[in-house]
């Protein structure tokens, strides 16, 4: 994909969702833990995370103490392939 496709790819997207799924591709994390580790606001990162979810991006990897932890899916790891992330 050339920069130009995967910048138009990020900008669709979102710069917010597109780091949930760059640090999920790392390890399973939880909302509040991408909230302090990405400075994004409660609301958003659980909006994003829903919103990720339904797309088939990401999916609950467990939940310890009612806390969801997410995770990367294949579609999740192919969107970043084809955005060059």
């Amino acid at each position: 994909m050339g920069r130009c496709a995967a910048l138009f790819g990020v900008s669709l997207i979102g710069e917010a969702k597109l780091n949930i799924l760059l640090t999920l591709r790392e390890e399973p994390s939880y909302g509040y833990q991408l909230q302090d580790e990405l400075g994004l606001n409660r609301g958003t990162v659980y909006v994003h995370l829903d919103e990720l979810q339904e797309a088939g991006m990401l999916e609950v990897d467990r939940v310890e103490d009612d806390t969801k932890y997410y995770r990367l899916t294949e579609n999740g790891e192919q969107l970043l392939d084809a955005l060059g992330e």
